[in-house]
């Protein structure tokens, strides 16, 4: 697809080059999810510095694999998956981790989302897939069972202090097609 129009889009591995502005979708995408009572704490602002840093970020594209969805030059959403996590719960065999998913708060409920899915899933066919979300997060949790995850336990996101629960939701390996 073509990045010069504005209408199409374009689904791509993330370069080094895009972590500035993947960086910047991230915390928006974070904030407009997670921040408490529409507020920016000191825990909160660490937290974003720290784990959407882009150097880190950089760093992290060269070695694990992070897919983007832009418009032109606009990112709209954001995928980081990585092989190297181990899953929390016994697999009977290896698994991906799919760390973030993002999609703009503007471009929700047009299919970002479940593009950046279809892609995780393909990205190694043979291993499972796997993530943590939120149980306050009801519209990823949503999200994630009506394309088929099946619930595998709980894990916890400590923040401040704070433990929060998740849930681990996870796919199977795809079949190989016949």
């Amino acid at each position: 697809m073509s990045k010069t129009s504005s209408s199409f889009l374009d689904l791509r591995p993330a370069q080094p080059e895009d972590a500035l502005r993947i960086a910047a979708l991230a915390r928006w995408v974070w904030l407009d999810r997670y921040a408490a009572e529409g507020g920016v704490n000191s825990t909160v602002a660490e937290f974003l510095k720290r784990d959407f840093d882009e150097q880190a970020l950089r760093q992290s594209i060269d070695l694990s694999r992070h897919w983007l969805i832009e418009r032109g030059d606009t990112l709209l959403a954001w995928a980081h998956l990585d092989d190297s996590s181990v899953c929390p719960v016994q697999l009977s065999g290896p698994a991906v981790e799919l760390k973030r998913l993002y999609v703009s708060p503007h471009s929700q409920g047009q299919g970002l989302g479940l593009k950046l899915l279809h892609q995780a899933r393909q990205e190694w066919p043979d291993r499972a897939l796997w993530l943590s979300a939120w149980v306050g997060n009801e519209g990823a949790l949503r999200f994630y069972r009506r394309e088929g995850a099946l619930s595998w336990g709980e894990a916890w996101f400590e923040l401040g202090g704070q433990q929060h629960r998740n849930e681990l939701l996870g796919w199977p390996a795809l079949e190989p097609e016949a």
